[in-house]
């Protein structure tokens, strides 16, 4: 999602506490302003910590281990933070400071079979500045730049071994590169046929790598088509129609050989599509959808996270029957963003509003 539609786009908002009079001073009014960000827990979820990023969220994600998460913000910084919430580290070189773009996504490298631990504290960022930098993130230190200037570099993601690095942009297009020695290896486009829907016309928003197939990838975005890739190839080998997304809204199970979609619209948010075929499994909210959405995501296989705005909210689902456990709904600011605990059996959660982190945790003594 652009920096224009962010800025644009209509958040929900929560009036501030009303003043309130004081019985025993009738002639005096005593205002009392609640400053606390206004929330709504819903189920067994309980809201432990609230952190304030000081600038706009605009991406989250867990490390592999759950131990720390990262926060992209809209002045181009990275902060990361322990699983309670409390500060570790400031990710900004002379790049981020100099061109204060938007960080739009991100991922933590995350190889169990790498002998080298140290790579395992890394983490990949795309900025609308027109890169993308490598952070070995306890050092703080940017370790490579890929220099991607006549694009928007948007959304990325590693292939399931970890060997290859998927940049997808504002070109409508996929760059893959080599992960070790950084060299692009191939960009991957739509052909200029008008015959062929074999790449995207639009934008880019999701990408997301097959678990198990390491060439394998799918993405989204603005134009309403899904595209399958095999990085061998130069095109898209098939696609389907109808999602519409703007984030992080795109994710694979294989366990159940299914894709998840999560549409920035009114109806037809929240789509299951059967992984071989294309073909709509289930549309669970046609014509009910309570948001709009910017990320949905497994949390893990057996529930399904969402969120958006028109209610701001990150609501999680349980995958068999699509029936709500619980969340967090009626925040000031629209949900951009939100990530799963991947240690936790449990769908605990950070939430992105406004300019703060909402850590929700799943309290149930059943799940």
């Amino acid at each position: 999602m652009t920096t224009q539609t962010r800025t644009t786009e209509r958040r929900g908002s929560i009036s501030q506490a009303s003043s309130e009079i004081s019985l025993n001073r009738p002639r005096r009014q005593s205002k009392v302003v609640d400053t606390r960000p206004k929330h709504l827990t819903l189920g067994d979820f309980e809201l432990t910590n609230v952190v304030d990023c000081e600038e706009y969220v605009l991406c989250c994600k867990y490390s592999p281990n759950g131990e720390v998460f990262a926060v992209g913000l809209g002045n181009g910084m990275i902060k990361v933070y322990s699983k309670k919430g409390e500060f570790q580290y400031v990710l900004t070189d002379a790049d981020t400071k100099t061109r204060r773009y938007p960080v739009t996504w991100l991922r933590f490298y995350a190889n169990k079979d790498d002998s080298k631990s140290d790579q395992n504290k890394m983490l990949a960022a795309t900025y609308t500045a027109g890169y993308v930098k490598i952070w070995h993130w306890p050092t703080q230190q940017c370790v490579y730049t890929f220099q991607e200037q006549e694009r928007q570099p948007l959304a990325l993601d590693f292939n399931c071994n970890f060997q290859h690095l998927f940049v997808a942009g504002s070109d409508c297009a996929i760059n893959c590169y080599d992960f070790q020695t950084k060299k692009l290896i191939r960009k991957l486009s739509a052909s200029e046929s008008r015959e062929r829907m074999d790449g995207h016309k639009n934008r880019i928003h999701a990408i997301r790598s097959h678990p198990v197939m390491d060439t394998v990838f799918l993405t989204g975005g603005w134009d309403e088509t899904i595209h399958y890739w095999d990085e061998r190839a130069a095109q898209s080998q098939k696609h389907f129609a109808g999602p519409h997304l703007c984030g992080d809204a795109l994710d694979i199970i294989a366990d159940h050989q299914v894709i998840l979609t999560g549409s920035w619209r009114k109806s037809s948010t929240l789509q299951i599509w059967d992984f071989t075929s294309g073909e709509l499994i289930k549309d669970a909210f046609e014509k009910n959808a309570t948001s709009m959405l910017y990320c949905t995501k497994f949390c893990p296989k057996e529930y399904i996270l969402c969120a958006g705005n028109e209610k701001n909210e990150a609501i999680v689902y349980d995958y068999s029957i699509l029936q709500m456990i619980g969340g967090i709904t009626d925040l000031e600011h629209a949900v951009y963003c939100a990530d799963n605990d991947p240690s936790s059996t449990k769908p605990n959660m950070i939430v992105g509003s406004g300019k703060n982190i909402f850590i929700v945790n799943d309290r149930s003594r059943i799940r």
